[in-house]
């Protein structure tokens, strides 16, 4: 807007000043000169005696009022008047007296020999009257051609918010069939770009998660077989040592599965967060040792219940995996809810915590190798699923138990 508005305000202000300093001052400054020449030669037509001591002489109305000049005081005139009264200086000799009464009619009192000559003009005559019309053209072009341009820019930026909304709405996995490039020809090549990018993105997306599950096919064929032939044996030592590597196996291969789907297929939903966490964890961890603070207020805000939920378990499940007792937290701002899970663990290094979000990494190596079913995926779809909520997940030391600290900040939707 400002690069429509900046320069039509200026060239409009160029042109009414060129206007004012040229034009105008020109037109002001021959009008007065022809209006103080027909003054010059009524006084020397009254001189000789050539016209009567009152009358009409061509635009000028006179008559002999009294023997000296009215005491009126002269302040600042309007411009035009100022020309006039020093063209009449150079013509005459002598400025007058000019008083302009209430009909806006301009009274000229001069001293000619012991009489005094009022000459009586409308103020028209010397006040250009193209001056009020210019300007207020000038005022009503600029309004006209800024709304105009408004108008069509408005319509681009519309555009340019449509494909920016679509956009994020891709980027926190939800749908965008409807979006439809339009505006300028560069608006709408940038919107089949992001369409070609999308479907490039989705292609990708299916071949990985195709792929993925074809090897999960093939994997699950072996692992029945064996599952078959261990539940064939005899009970023994062996039997369990190979029954726990085939549940290993398959849970591995559920979370390869898990973490290449992502959470693209769920849509937004308004929830309270203070019901909706207390009856999860009342239903699903009823029998473990998990304290509940919640805040009394009501925290509504927009989430996708199944994968909320399954990042939620991540977390509980991870704290129990290497702690006996959890707190979980719940809080909220005016902008944001605040969740804090807490274990009496031993925690995560300070120097792992942010490495312990990417896949497959894990941070305590050696407890990893007594459970080969860890693969380091948790945590990595868990922060996936917090971003996709415009949330953020940090990790800290609990000062109430000793162990880790989970923090997530979700937005409150309104």
């Amino acid at each position: 807007m400002l690069i429509i508005i900046v320069p039509v305000l200026i060239s409009q202000l160029l042109a009414v000043y060129l206007f004012y300093k040229r034009h105008w001052y020109n037109v002001s400054q021959n009008t007065s000169y022809l209006i103080a020449t027909e003054i010059s030669e009524l006084i020397r037509n009254l001189n000789s005696k050539k016209i009567p001591k009152q009358g009409n002489y061509l635009n000028l109305e006179y008559s002999s009022v009294s023997s000296k000049l009215p005491d009126h005081p002269q302040g600042k005139y309007v411009e035009e008047l100022e020309i006039f009264k020093k063209l009449l200086q150079e013509e005459l000799g002598q400025e007058g007296v000019i008083v302009l009464d209430q009909g806006r009619n301009v009274h000229l009192y001069l001293q000619i020999g012991t009489q005094t000559l009022l000459i009586k003009l409308p103020y028209k005559a010397i006040l250009n009257p193209t001056t009020s019309i210019f300007v207020l053209w000038i005022i009503f072009l600029t309004i006209l051609l800024l709304s105009i341009s408004l108008i069509f820019s408005k319509n681009q930026i519309k555009s340019i918010i449509e494909l920016t909304d679509t956009a994020e709405s891709y980027g926190r996995g939800e749908k965008t069939d409807k979006y439809k490039p339009s505006g300028a020809k560069e608006i709408r090549q940038a919107g089949l770009a992001f369409l070609k990018m999308r479907d490039r993105i989705e292609r990708q997306t299916a071949k990985r998660t195709q792929m993925l599950a074809m090897i999960s096919h093939d994997l699950k064929t072996p692992l029945t077989r064996m599952k078959l032939q261990v539940e064939l044996m005899n009970e023994s030592e062996e039997k369990e040592e190979l029954q726990y590597d085939i549940d290993s196996m398959q849970h591995m291969i559920d979370s390869y599965l898990d973490f290449a789907r992502g959470e693209g297929g769920e849509d937004f939903k308004p929830i309270n967060l203070n019901n909706w966490i207390s009856s999860y964890i009342k239903t699903k961890w009823s029998e473990n040792n998990i304290s509940l603070n919640i805040s009394p207020d009501q925290v509504i805000t927009l989430i996708k219940p199944h994968s909320f939920q399954r990042a939620i378990a991540n977390l509980v499940g991870n704290a129990f995996k290497h702690s006996s007792k959890v707190k979980i937290s719940l809080s909220s701002s005016e902008d944001e809810a605040l969740i804090i899970i807490e274990d009496n663990g031993k925690g995560i290094k300070k120097d792992e915590r942010k490495s312990v979000f990417k896949p497959f990494y894990r941070a305590d190596k050696s407890r990893s190798l007594d459970n080969s079913a860890g693969v380091g995926l948790g945590l990595a779809i868990t922060k996936e699923i917090i971003s996709g909520h415009y949330g953020t997940i940090t990790l800290g030391e609990s000062k109430s138990l000793k162990g880790l600290l989970v923090q997530i900040q979700l937005p409150i939707k309104k």
